[in-house]
């Protein structure tokens, strides 16, 4: 008997004898040239293999906080270059995840959240009445306040949605000392805390000294959270003054 060459088509309404036979890398099995694409003889194995990835993956991506995060995942994810973890857009920067590989970091580029933490620069150029007047004062003080968060510097693990931007003035006895200095606090402290932090990062000698909120010339309750201080807001000038 003559031995039959070539190999019948496995599509079960076909079983067409071919020469030149198409193997599925997905179902491992035989089919002619007209159903031997995936589509073309319904594979079973790509579909199941289809659903499984779609039941397995999504397009939000967790966020490698340790700390945890509220946000848990979300649809943009952003890697981190030291450490290679994916992180959400709150938790972006090397500080703000607490990256363990921080040591390593270059100089800070304009997309930094803090400036090098053992140089604080004044800013001189901010107006006191934030372009009061202006024809864009609204795009202006986003623009300042866009501008105060690149710059603040302040204490390491405080979520963004926790840090009040400010920057502060030192009144030493009226020393003539007008610079302001970029800085974000931590909502959930005590201004009290507040100014023990300044103060020591600031690098003033001891001394009794109390908060007043210069667009109003008032002394501020040390002892009262921050977010409880409805007459402080982001962006706002505070004055240490010696006493």
């Amino acid at each position: 008997m003559v031995e039959l060459l070539g190999t019948h088509c496995q599509y079960p309404e076909c079983n067409t004898l071919d020469f030149l036979p198409v193997h599925c890398i997905h179902c491992s099995k035989t089919f002619c040239k007209r159903h031997g694409s995936a589509p073309d003889h319904s594979c079973i194995s790509l579909q199941q293999t289809n659903l499984l990835n779609s039941s397995t993956c999504s397009s939000f991506l967790p966020c490698a906080f340790v700390n945890g995060c509220k946000n848990q995942k979300g649809p943009i994810s952003f890697t981190c270059s030291l450490c290679l973890k994916n992180f959400c857009v709150e938790h972006r920067h090397i500080d703000d995840h607490e990256c363990p590989h921080r040591s390593q970091q270059q100089p800070p580029t304009h997309y930094s959240s803090q400036t090098n933490k053992n140089e604080i620069k004044p800013v001189n150029n901010f107006p006191t009445e934030k372009f009061l007047g202006t024809k864009n004062e609204a795009l202006a003080n986003k623009v300042a306040i866009m501008k105060l968060k690149q710059t603040a510097k302040g204490p390491t693990g405080v979520p963004m949605e926790n840090r009040l931007h400010l920057f502060v003035q030192v009144d030493d006895n009226n020393d003539g000392n007008n610079k302001r200095y970029p800085f974000y606090l931590s909502k959930l402290w005590p201004l009290g805390k507040g100014l023990d932090y300044l103060t020591k990062e600031l690098k003033l000698l001891p001394a009794n000294r109390l908060i007043l909120l210069e667009r109003e010339q008032i002394p501020l309750d040390l002892s009262t959270t921050i977010s409880d201080l409805e007459q402080l807001h982001e962006a706002d000038v505070i004055i240490l003054k010696k006493i």
